[in-house]
């Protein structure tokens, strides 16, 4: 059988898949690669490897929980300004049986008249404060849910001055309604209406928005901590020099159509012969 004289490749059967030889004796096995064929191909676990995302900025986190504490504390201390905040009433003995007096306790208002007559009414100004100090927590609150109270000088300042102002305003209040209960004797009760407990309920978001605010401006403004390094590093498999590949015997299906075995590649170019020197001229 004869071998074939055109040149280039041979248009016939196609050649099988490259197979992974194995390593010469007192060669270590090559290292798997990563995206190589099979079997050097490796799947990594999953979640091993990725860089964890950045974490949340905690000044950032503490400027939306005082803005929300703000902004409930403020439409709470709206709402319980148009509430009766306590109710007295006076009875004739001591069983209680018929009253004979009675007065009704609003922020904006103070009624009072006896049973059977005409309720007097007179405007109070206890409301004025509560206003105020709701729209400038709610200024407030905006500034903090937006992330612009660290972009500007004085919003932390703000902030601080608007929560302290809302939780001085519903105490007032408070401590208005409060002493209402002094008059009582025998014959005369008072009791808290809803505008009482709304208003309490609205000094306790203004005292929890007032540490937030404080303890926030402790922090610096837009200091974000800086990209976390990953827990584990990928080890990097050692560089190991790749054995010299021998030649491969012909396959049968090479032997039948008179292909020439695969020649191994040299390990470099052999030296130049020796040439004599030239010899010298008389």
């Amino acid at each position: 059988m004869t071998e074939p004289t055109q040149s280039g490749p041979y248009a016939g059967q196609p050649a099988p898949p490259p197979q992974p030889t194995a390593p010469a004796p007192g060669w270590p096995a090559p290292p798997p690669q990563q995206g190589g064929p099979y079997p050097y191909a490796t799947t990594p676990p999953a979640g091993y490897g990725r860089p964890p995302a950045p974490p949340g900025d905690p000044a950032a986190a503490s400027d939306r929980v005082s803005g929300a504490l703000l902004v409930l504390g403020a439409l709470l201390a709206v709402g319980a300004s148009f509430a009766t905040l306590d109710e007295s009433v006076q009875y004739v003995d001591e069983a209680q049986e018929e009253p004979v007096y009675r007065t009704v306790a609003k922020a904006w208002s103070y009624t009072s008249g006896g049973t059977g007559e005409e309720m007097e009414s007179v405007t109070q100004f206890s409301g004025v404060p509560l206003l105020l100090g709701a729209l400038m927590a709610i200024a407030a609150a905006v500034l903090l849910l937006t992330g612009r109270s660290r972009r500007l000088a004085l919003a932390p300042a703000f902030g601080v001055a608007s929560a302290v102002l809302l939780l001085g305003t519903t105490l007032s209040v408070l401590t208005e309604a409060v002493n209402d209960t002094q008059w009582d004797e025998d014959g005369r009760t008072t009791t808290f209406g809803a505008g009482f407990y709304l208003l309490t309920v609205a000094g306790l978001l203004a005292l929890g928005a007032t540490v937030t605010t404080v303890l926030a401006t402790r922090r610096p403004a837009g200091a974000f901590p800086g990209p976390a390094q990953a827990a584990f590093q990928t080890p990097q498999p050692p560089q190991t020099p790749q054995p010299w590949q021998a030649a491969q015997p012909p396959q049968p299906w090479q032997a039948a159509l008179g292909v020439p075995a695969t020649q191994p590649y040299p390990p470099g170019r052999p030296p130049a012969p020796h040439q004599p020197p030239p010899p010298a001229a008389d």
